[in-house]
């Protein structure tokens, strides 16, 4: 023996079995953080994709700022995009209808349809005012299809006619009160509004805002209410998706990985514990090397 490390050698040949057993109890220790972040992280990401697709891809909603405001916010650098959204007969008790049934009508623009609710399903959305987007179930109840015309009966009894541009998949409070969904674009929708001339398109749109990146969102909400000087009223927080991305004081991702953090520590202390356990684990020969 040259020098202490030939003892490394000498000492894994005569305690194979400690050896086995410490190597064994690591790859588990591994295996399980690894298994529990894993899970964590597949928990979180399929949250985010089912709130988006409930709720929408939106991070925060301004209403209450004029078309011109909207434009700039647009234009900020860590915005993706601004969407208009408003509607009528949200509850259905405003009495429109299509083909005799109850009738949901939202104004919006394409990124409403395409990147904040991500509905879409069939077409394209409409390009001029005398154009909708229609819900699936109406396609299939009423047999529709891209080109046809259909008829909204107003609440007045007065009818508008629309050319079918497209279809969009169902909304589950749609369905669950067997309702049809239109959707046209902002100034159709303005066009149509109760009392179109005396209200102001302000009190009843909606922007929904999307940031390119899911960092600093507190911090960039802060930036443009300072800049267009917004009060905590005009704008909310889309607080189920925030929350998962971490973004928001409530914030239900904190909570999942603390859990993690603390199966991390558990699983920590019985893998220390069994490889100590097994280095203690007596030689077949006796307490020496050899």
């Amino acid at each position: 023996m040259k020098s202490y490390l030939d003892l490394v050698s000498i000492s894994a040949k005569v305690n194979r079995k400690q050896n086995r057993m410490s190597i064994i109890c690591i790859v588990l220790a591994v295996f399980l953080v690894t298994a529990i972040f894993g899970m964590a992280d597949m928990f979180i990401r399929g949250q985010i994709l089912q709130t988006q697709q409930e709720k929408g891809n939106w991070h925060i909603g301004i209403k209450g700022i004029s078309d011109e405001d909207a434009k700039l916010i647009s234009f900020h650098p860590e915005v993706a995009t601004v969407a208009d959204y408003g509607v009528l007969n949200y509850r259905g008790e405003q009495g429109y209808t299509l083909s005799g049934k109850n009738v949901v009508i939202c104004g919006s623009n394409e990124s409403a349809i395409t990147k904040i609710f991500n509905v879409l399903d069939e077409g394209t959305f409409p390009t001029n005012e005398n154009e909708a987007l229609v819900t699936n179930n109406a396609k299939n109840m009423l047999h529709l299809k891209i080109g046809e015309q259909i008829v909204i009966t107003m609440p007045d009894g007065s009818k508008i006619s629309y050319i079918i541009s497209g279809f969009t998949n169902n909304a589950t409070k749609l369905m669950s009160e067997d309702s049809y969904g239109v959707f046209l674009t902002t100034e159709s929708f303005r066009a149509i509004y109760p009392d179109g001339a005396n209200s102001n398109p302000t009190d009843y749109t909606m922007r929904y805002v999307q940031f390119k990146s899911v960092r600093n969102i507190q911090s960039n909400i802060a930036d443009i209410k300072q800049q267009f000087g917004l009060s905590d009223e005009q704008v909310s927080e889309n607080t189920d998706l925030l929350g998962l991305l971490g973004q928001s004081s409530n914030s239900f991702m904190l909570q999942v990985y603390a859990t993690a953090v603390i199966l991390f520590i558990l699983v920590l202390i019985a893998g220390v514990l069994m490889i100590t356990s097994s280095v203690n684990y007596p030689s077949p020969k006796g307490n020496g090397l050899v």
